[in-house]
């Protein structure tokens, strides 16, 4: 009875042990958990931005001058000034013409800028269009009484141009006026010039001295 009993006992527990050994397997991958996934964290911060130095305001740019120990404290008028020209000089197809202002006051005044140049006829009727501005920047110029400054005139050749796109007429005067006066001075001066805008003269600014008169 003994020895019956002992080979079932034997089997049912190696039956009960292989149950558990499954059991414990089963729940062993049930209960397995991963690692969660690594999330790359950004080190940047999304409101970081290049610092930028401070921008530093402008002064504001000095009105240019030629230098002078004269002292002045106002324009010159046009009934301060005697008007005269320069000796006219040869370039690439344009005669240059010194226009000549000279202080015939007692006390010292300022230009700056171009003149406002027209020509006209021997009847003192405008021809065409009046100079065009160029040239380099303007600069303040002192006069003393009796000194002189001048703005270079460039006229253009005639021949340089058709004839439809010049018109060319005959001057007979310079009608000038001095920088930023509306009053006019007048100089003979014969020539032939464009009266088109295509040929128009252009005026410098004024600078120190009469141009070589």
């Amino acid at each position: 009875m003994v020895g019956s009993v002992k080979p079932q006992l034997l089997l049912a527990s190696a039956a009960i042990l292989a149950a558990a050994a499954c059991s414990s397997s089963s729940s062993g991958g049930a209960n397995a958990t991963s690692a969660p996934p690594t999330i790359a964290s950004d080190t940047t911060s999304a409101s970081a931005s290049p610092s930028s130095s401070p921008t530093t305001p402008s002064s504001p740019t000095p009105t240019p001058s030629f230098s002078s120990t004269v002292k002045a404290s106002h324009p010159c008028a046009t009934s301060q000034l005697a008007l005269s020209l320069g000796a006219q000089q040869g370039a690439a197809g344009s005669t240059i013409v010194p226009i000549v202002f000279t202080n015939k006051g007692t006390d010292g005044c300022t230009l700056y800028g171009r003149p406002g140049v027209s020509f006209l006829d021997a009847n003192g009727h405008q021809l065409g269009v009046g100079a065009v501005f160029g040239g380099d920047e303007a600069a303040t110029v002192t006069l003393a009484p009796g000194a002189a400054a001048n703005a270079l005139l460039s006229i253009p050749d005639p021949g340089n141009f058709s004839a439809a796109s010049c018109a060319a007429a005959t001057a007979a005067k310079l009608r000038v006026y001095p920088p930023g006066q509306t009053a006019s001075l007048t100089v003979a001066y014969s020539t032939s010039v464009c009266t088109t805008k295509a040929g128009a003269a252009m005026v410098n600014p004024v600078t120190p001295g009469s141009g070589g008169q």
